[in-house]
Protein backbone atom coordinates (compact mmCIF):
# COMPACT_ATOMS: atom_id res chain seq x y z
CA UNK A 1 0.00 0.00 0.00
CA UNK A 2 2.88 2.13 -0.95
CA UNK A 3 2.06 5.95 -1.56
CA UNK A 4 5.36 7.10 -3.18
CA UNK A 5 4.63 10.26 -5.92
CA UNK A 6 1.63 10.66 -4.44
CA UNK A 7 0.36 14.36 -3.07
CA UNK A 8 -2.62 14.28 0.17
CA UNK A 9 -4.57 17.06 1.78
CA UNK A 10 -5.88 16.12 5.22
CA UNK A 11 -8.32 18.78 6.49
CA UNK A 12 -8.63 19.19 10.43
CA UNK A 13 -4.62 17.45 10.78
CA UNK A 14 -3.74 19.18 13.73
CA UNK A 15 -4.30 16.20 16.09
CA UNK A 16 -6.65 13.39 16.67
CA UNK A 17 -7.14 11.42 14.01
CA UNK A 18 -6.14 13.73 11.16
CA UNK A 19 -2.80 14.10 12.52
CA UNK A 20 -2.63 10.53 13.07
CA UNK A 21 -3.78 10.05 9.22
CA UNK A 22 -1.74 12.91 8.35
CA UNK A 23 1.51 10.95 9.31
CA UNK A 24 0.43 7.46 8.26
CA UNK A 25 0.07 8.56 4.83
CA UNK A 26 3.41 10.13 4.86
CA UNK A 27 5.16 6.90 6.14
CA UNK A 28 3.21 5.05 3.24
CA UNK A 29 5.41 7.92 1.21
CA UNK A 30 2.96 10.36 0.11
CA UNK A 31 4.17 13.94 0.49
CA UNK A 32 1.20 16.20 2.92
CA UNK A 33 -0.36 19.10 3.21
CA UNK A 34 -1.61 19.76 6.74
CA UNK A 35 -4.99 21.97 7.90
CA UNK A 36 -5.87 23.57 11.02
CA UNK A 37 -7.72 26.78 11.99
CA UNK A 38 -7.50 27.66 15.58
CA UNK A 39 -4.78 25.26 16.35
CA UNK A 40 -2.03 26.24 13.71
CA UNK A 41 1.28 25.57 16.09
CA UNK A 42 0.12 21.93 16.23
CA UNK A 43 -0.28 22.19 12.84
CA UNK A 44 2.73 22.90 11.96
CA UNK A 45 4.55 20.49 14.25
CA UNK A 46 2.57 17.94 12.75
CA UNK A 47 4.00 19.03 9.27
CA UNK A 48 7.96 19.39 10.35
CA UNK A 49 6.90 15.42 11.67
CA UNK A 50 6.09 14.89 8.26
CA UNK A 51 9.25 16.72 6.73
CA UNK A 52 11.15 14.55 9.31
CA UNK A 53 10.40 11.62 7.41
CA UNK A 54 12.01 12.63 4.10
CA UNK A 55 8.60 14.17 2.78
CA UNK A 56 7.73 17.82 1.79
CA UNK A 57 4.69 19.24 4.07
CA UNK A 58 3.48 22.51 4.48
CA UNK A 59 0.58 23.70 7.02
CA UNK A 60 -2.48 25.61 6.00
CA UNK A 61 -4.99 27.60 7.88
CA UNK A 62 -8.29 27.39 6.75
CA UNK A 63 -12.25 26.77 8.11
CA UNK A 64 -13.10 24.43 5.74
CA UNK A 65 -16.96 25.78 6.18
CA UNK A 66 -15.81 28.57 4.55
CA UNK A 67 -15.37 28.36 0.51
CA UNK A 68 -12.94 31.09 -0.03
CA UNK A 69 -10.75 29.24 2.46
CA UNK A 70 -11.51 26.16 1.06
CA UNK A 71 -10.06 27.60 -2.34
CA UNK A 72 -6.68 29.05 -0.32
CA UNK A 73 -6.51 25.19 0.83
CA UNK A 74 -6.08 23.60 -2.40
CA UNK A 75 -4.86 26.36 -4.33
CA UNK A 76 -2.07 26.34 -1.59
CA UNK A 77 -1.64 22.76 -2.21
CA UNK A 78 -1.64 22.11 -5.81
CA UNK A 79 1.43 25.24 -6.01
CA UNK A 80 3.62 23.02 -3.40
CA UNK A 81 2.87 19.82 -4.46
CA UNK A 82 1.56 20.07 -7.86
CA UNK A 83 -1.43 17.86 -7.58
CA UNK A 84 -3.89 16.38 -5.15
CA UNK A 85 -4.29 12.56 -5.66
CA UNK A 86 -5.59 11.88 -2.05
CA UNK A 87 -8.03 13.78 0.23
CA UNK A 88 -9.08 13.18 3.37
CA UNK A 89 -12.13 15.51 5.16
CA UNK A 90 -11.24 14.99 8.58
CA UNK A 91 -12.09 18.50 10.17
CA UNK A 92 -15.01 18.16 11.97
CA UNK A 93 -16.64 19.24 15.51
CA UNK A 94 -18.82 17.40 18.39
CA UNK A 95 -21.45 19.03 20.74
CA UNK A 96 -22.78 16.77 23.73
CA UNK A 97 -26.59 17.56 24.35
CA UNK A 98 -30.02 16.23 24.33
CA UNK A 99 -32.48 17.46 21.93
CA UNK A 100 -33.71 20.94 24.32
CA UNK A 101 -30.35 21.59 25.15
CA UNK A 102 -29.07 22.03 21.63
CA UNK A 103 -28.61 25.58 20.50
CA UNK A 104 -29.62 26.62 16.85
CA UNK A 105 -25.43 27.95 16.73
CA UNK A 106 -24.42 24.07 17.71
CA UNK A 107 -26.86 22.61 15.11
CA UNK A 108 -25.36 24.88 12.42
CA UNK A 109 -21.84 24.69 13.66
CA UNK A 110 -22.46 20.81 13.50
CA UNK A 111 -23.50 21.10 10.11
CA UNK A 112 -21.26 23.50 8.75
CA UNK A 113 -18.12 21.84 10.01
CA UNK A 114 -18.72 18.36 9.55
CA UNK A 115 -20.94 18.15 6.65
CA UNK A 116 -20.81 21.18 4.36
CA UNK A 117 -17.35 21.80 4.84
CA UNK A 118 -16.55 18.17 3.54
CA UNK A 119 -18.75 19.11 0.87
CA UNK A 120 -16.99 22.22 0.03
CA UNK A 121 -13.50 20.65 -0.01
CA UNK A 122 -14.48 18.03 -2.08
CA UNK A 123 -15.90 19.97 -4.37
CA UNK A 124 -13.13 21.80 -5.01
CA UNK A 125 -10.55 19.23 -4.89
CA UNK A 126 -12.75 17.00 -7.77
CA UNK A 127 -11.42 19.65 -10.97
CA UNK A 128 -8.05 18.46 -9.68
CA UNK A 129 -8.29 14.81 -9.85
CA UNK A 130 -10.34 15.42 -12.87
CA UNK A 131 -7.15 16.80 -14.40
CA UNK A 132 -5.22 13.75 -13.13
CA UNK A 133 -7.49 11.01 -14.33
CA UNK A 134 -8.22 9.92 -11.03
CA UNK A 135 -8.39 10.41 -7.45
CA UNK A 136 -9.12 9.09 -3.58
CA UNK A 137 -11.05 11.06 -2.13
CA UNK A 138 -11.79 9.50 2.08
CA UNK A 139 -14.50 11.56 3.91
CA UNK A 140 -14.50 11.51 7.83
CA UNK A 141 -17.62 9.53 8.82
CA UNK A 142 -18.71 7.80 12.06
CA UNK A 143 -20.70 5.02 14.29
CA UNK A 144 -23.24 7.82 15.05
CA UNK A 145 -24.20 8.16 11.11
CA UNK A 146 -25.12 4.90 11.13
CA UNK A 147 -27.26 4.68 14.25
CA UNK A 148 -28.63 6.63 16.75
CA UNK A 149 -27.13 7.83 19.74
CA UNK A 150 -28.53 9.98 22.58
CA UNK A 151 -27.29 13.07 23.16
CA UNK A 152 -25.89 14.24 20.12
CA UNK A 153 -28.19 14.69 17.39
CA UNK A 154 -26.29 17.39 15.52
CA UNK A 155 -23.19 15.30 15.40
CA UNK A 156 -25.37 12.01 14.63
CA UNK A 157 -27.40 13.63 11.48
CA UNK A 158 -24.07 15.26 10.05
CA UNK A 159 -22.47 11.89 9.82
CA UNK A 160 -25.47 10.25 8.65
CA UNK A 161 -25.25 13.36 5.77
CA UNK A 162 -21.75 12.15 5.01
CA UNK A 163 -22.71 8.58 4.65
CA UNK A 164 -24.95 9.79 2.14
CA UNK A 165 -22.81 12.04 0.63
CA UNK A 166 -19.93 9.89 -0.54
CA UNK A 167 -22.28 7.72 -1.56
CA UNK A 168 -23.93 10.34 -4.40
CA UNK A 169 -20.36 11.22 -5.07
CA UNK A 170 -19.16 7.69 -6.04
CA UNK A 171 -21.79 7.24 -8.72
CA UNK A 172 -21.26 10.25 -10.05
CA UNK A 173 -17.31 10.51 -10.28
CA UNK A 174 -16.58 6.50 -10.84
CA UNK A 175 -16.32 7.49 -14.79
CA UNK A 176 -13.68 9.70 -14.02
CA UNK A 177 -11.84 6.71 -11.92
CA UNK A 178 -12.14 9.05 -8.88
CA UNK A 179 -12.80 6.33 -5.74
CA UNK A 180 -15.21 7.90 -2.72
CA UNK A 181 -15.18 5.90 0.27
CA UNK A 182 -16.03 6.57 3.65
CA UNK A 183 -14.30 5.69 7.41
CA UNK A 184 -16.69 5.20 9.98
CA UNK A 185 -14.61 5.37 13.19
CA UNK A 186 -16.13 4.15 16.41
CA UNK A 187 -15.03 5.57 19.79
CA UNK A 188 -11.75 7.05 19.53
CA UNK A 189 -9.54 8.03 21.99
CA UNK A 190 -9.13 11.49 21.17
CA UNK A 191 -9.34 15.38 22.47
CA UNK A 192 -12.65 15.60 20.95
CA UNK A 193 -14.17 12.45 22.97
CA UNK A 194 -13.31 14.12 26.57
CA UNK A 195 -16.86 15.43 26.90
CA UNK A 196 -18.07 12.00 26.00
CA UNK A 197 -16.39 10.23 28.44
CA UNK A 198 -17.60 12.61 31.15
CA UNK A 199 -20.83 12.36 30.54
CA UNK A 200 -20.85 8.85 30.00
CA UNK A 201 -19.63 8.50 33.39
CA UNK A 202 -21.53 11.29 35.05
CA UNK A 203 -19.05 13.44 35.78
CA UNK A 204 -16.14 10.78 36.16
CA UNK A 205 -13.92 10.46 32.99
CA UNK A 206 -12.44 6.92 33.53
CA UNK A 207 -15.44 5.91 34.74
CA UNK A 208 -16.88 7.29 30.69
CA UNK A 209 -13.93 5.03 29.24
CA UNK A 210 -14.73 1.52 31.14
CA UNK A 211 -18.81 1.97 30.48
CA UNK A 212 -18.24 2.98 27.04
CA UNK A 213 -16.21 -0.11 26.39
CA UNK A 214 -18.48 -2.19 27.27
CA UNK A 215 -20.34 -1.74 24.21
CA UNK A 216 -16.90 -2.97 22.29
CA UNK A 217 -16.80 -6.83 21.35
CA UNK A 218 -13.07 -5.96 20.78
CA UNK A 219 -12.52 -5.22 24.17
CA UNK A 220 -11.13 -1.55 23.95
CA UNK A 221 -11.53 1.41 22.42
CA UNK A 222 -10.07 3.13 19.16
CA UNK A 223 -6.79 4.83 18.84
CA UNK A 224 -6.26 7.72 16.18
CA UNK A 225 -3.90 5.04 14.18
CA UNK A 226 -6.49 2.63 13.62
CA UNK A 227 -8.26 5.66 11.81
CA UNK A 228 -4.90 6.36 9.52
CA UNK A 229 -3.81 3.03 8.88
CA UNK A 230 -7.63 2.62 7.27
CA UNK A 231 -7.34 6.06 5.35
CA UNK A 232 -3.99 5.19 3.87
CA UNK A 233 -6.02 1.52 2.75
CA UNK A 234 -8.59 3.62 1.06
CA UNK A 235 -6.27 6.43 -0.41
CA UNK A 236 -3.73 3.44 -1.64
CA UNK A 237 -4.42 1.40 -5.29
CA UNK A 238 -5.15 -1.74 -3.17
CA UNK A 239 -8.64 -0.26 -2.96
CA UNK A 240 -8.96 0.83 -6.29
CA UNK A 241 -12.73 -1.57 -6.48
CA UNK A 242 -13.54 0.23 -3.67
CA UNK A 243 -16.08 3.40 -4.18
CA UNK A 244 -19.05 4.16 -2.10
CA UNK A 245 -18.38 2.06 0.78
CA UNK A 246 -18.67 2.96 4.53
CA UNK A 247 -15.65 1.19 6.00
CA UNK A 248 -16.81 0.63 9.89
CA UNK A 249 -13.50 0.85 11.74
CA UNK A 250 -15.19 0.39 15.32
CA UNK A 251 -13.87 -2.58 16.96
CA UNK A 252 -16.84 -4.40 16.45
CA UNK A 253 -19.73 -2.03 18.10
CA UNK A 254 -21.99 -2.02 15.01
CA UNK A 255 -22.02 -6.07 15.23
CA UNK A 256 -24.59 -6.55 17.62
Amino acid sequence: MQLEGKSAVVTGSSSGIGRAAALALANAGADVVVNGNSKMEAAEEVAHEIEQLGRKSIAVKADVSNSEDVDLLITAAVETLGKVDVLFTNAGVFHMGMIEDHTPEMWLQTLNVNLTGQFLTCQRVVPEMKKLGKGKIVNNGSIFGHQGVMGCVAYGVSKMGVHGMTRCMAAELSPHKINVNAVAPGCIMTDMTDDFFVVMGNGDTDAGIKEVTKSYPIGRLGQPDDIGNAVVYLASDVSDFMTGQIMFVDGGYTVP
